[in-house]
């Protein structure tokens, strides 16, 4: 994951006092995605929104609730908060689509990844078997997951080209073939 040459221009602490950061062992990556582990949205203790300032969850005609935000710890691979798609509470079995609510500022030309954790396993093994949510890069599949998935599990696009502004998006979820993910991140390779 981490393949670029650090430098003291990639360093994240550059010193205390007289004390400089000039030689860098490490460095921090530039994720393009605002809040990918869906920590902006929050409550008290349970709750979940189609959307917030950050993330749009949008159903088709007919359906509800089909992509929703979780405040939830237990549900959530890191943190306290992750995304679900499928119906919240089983009324239907549309697909439901998630997006973040600004296109990523990607350098046209430049390639990237997506990379998430996706877990399909709420439901049971036999009920979350059709479970399936594709990742999306400009209205095109580039990577997803399907079937039931017992744990959270990294997933990772195949190589995607900038625009300059991108939109990316998770469809999927048919209840009970409920998936949730967290963590997602778009890096550039």
């Amino acid at each position: 994951m981490y393949y670029l040459v650090a430098n003291e221009t990639t360093a994240v602490n550059y010193g205390q006092g007289d004390l400089v950061v000039t030689y860098s062992r490490g460095y921090s990556r530039n994720n393009l995605v605002i809040d990918g582990g869906f920590e902006g949205f929050t409550c008290d203790d349970f709750c979940l929104t189609e959307s917030y300032a950050n993330w749009i969850g949008s159903s088709p005609s007919g359906g509800t609730d089909d992509a929703t935000i979780f405040h939830f710890q237990p549900y959530a691979h890191f943190g306290e908060s992750c995304a679900l798609l499928g119906s919240a509470f089983g009324d239907d079995s549309d697909a439901g689509t998630l997006t973040p609510t600004q296109k990523l500022k990607t350098v046209v030309g430049q390639t990237y990844v997506v990379q998430v954790f996706f877990i399909s396993s709420f439901s049971g093994a036999q009920l979350e078997a059709p479970a399936k949510v594709d990742i999306l890069w400009n209205g095109e599949r580039v990577g997803g997951t399907s079937g039931s998935v017992p744990s959270y599990t990294f997933t990772q696009s195949s190589t995607v080209t900038g625009t300059g502004s991108d939109v990316l998006s998770f469809v999927g979820g048919a209840a009970p073939a409920w998936t949730f993910l967290d963590d997602v991140k778009v890096f550039e390779v």
